[in-house]
């Protein structure tokens, strides 16, 4: 794209993306407990001073000055402030725009961060904020807060910054051939984003991506810990998650399970207890106000 077109579409275009759910700067007091709780955002916590522990799926994740957790969406979580209290820099922000972008430019353009978003790769990150990445944060956030013109696209532009930086933090670990470099397991990744819904063998996607069902298997357990029939079941659940949330917790759980690829609601149940460690049934009473599910 000429740079003319190029700056029309970044100052002129009529659209933003909308994606900043909201952003603030909050005081907690000390033992201030939020309880167990999930949304479709992505959550940035940056603690200000004090600490602040945030417990996903029983792991518990303490915060310091200066550190920074993102918990990825669909993640039960809750939170409680240490004994002296705490103050962070919230934000949430909504990721299907970028999870839409999933191919194999991203790895050209190291967006490690919407990578490692796509491949569903952990639950949640956390890194030492740099003063570039904080100062991000909460110029987005005062833009949001005042208002003043064009300030959805410059929440976007602040926004795109701290994707850039996010991969930065993901992709500075990152060796040739890692889970994040490797061609035949973003392929096989991308193919299961594609196809989940439909009857998946690692054979097939083998096949698709031109390596042995031997040498794709030993990919997923080289780079993910997991072999592919368990990584395939995580995306699936992480999926039937999306679904329900899109639908506003009104899924019927059978045709969940069928349209997510599970050949039945017993095998979609006994799937997602073994793995989220609580029936499909009270996870997605959560959602809607329900009792927690994390003791």
């Amino acid at each position: 794209m000429p740079a003319d077109e190029y700056l029309q579409a970044v100052l002129l275009g009529r659209d933003t993306l909308d994606a900043v759910d909201n952003a603030a700067v909050r005081a907690l007091p000390p033992g201030d407990h939020f309880a167990t709780h999930l949304h479709s955002t992505m959550e940035l916590i940056i603690c200000t001073g004090g600490s602040i522990t945030l417990t996903l799926f029983r792991t518990p994740v303490t915060l310091a000055p200066g550190e920074y957790l993102v918990v990825y969406p669909q993640i039960p979580h809750c939170s409680d402030a240490g004994a002296q209290g705490c103050g962070i820099l919230q934000l949430h922000f909504h990721t299907e725009v970028f999870q839409r972008l999933f191919s194999d430019t991203l790895q050209d353009r190291e967006l490690y961060f919407l990578i490692d978003l796509a491949m569903k790769r952990r639950r949640f990150l956390k890194q030492t904020a740099s003063p570039q990445f904080y100062d991000c944060a909460l110029y987005l956030k005062e833009e949001l807060e005042q208002k003043r013109p064009n300030y959805r696209r410059m929440c976007d532009l602040y926004l795109f910054q701290l994707i850039l930086l996010l991969s930065r933090q993901v992709g500075a670990g990152v060796a040739p051939g890692s889970s994040l470099q490797n061609r035949h397991l973003m392929t096989a990744a991308q193919y299961i984003q594609q196809h989940y819904a439909e009857k998946i063998t690692a054979d097939q996607v083998a096949e698709y991506c031109g390596v042995t069902p031997r040498r794709l298997s030993a990919l997923f357990s080289q780079h993910l810990n997991m072999n592919f029939s368990t990584y395939l079941i995580y995306f699936r659940i992480n999926r039937a998650v999306e679904l329900m949330d899109l639908h506003g917790g009104n899924y019927p759980l059978t045709r969940l399970a069928l349209d997510t690829g599970f050949g039945s609601l017993a095998h979609f149940s006994a799937m997602f207890k073994e793995k989220m460690g609580v029936a499909p049934t009270r996870y997605f009473g959560l959602q809607k106000g329900g009792p927690d599910i994390i003791r």
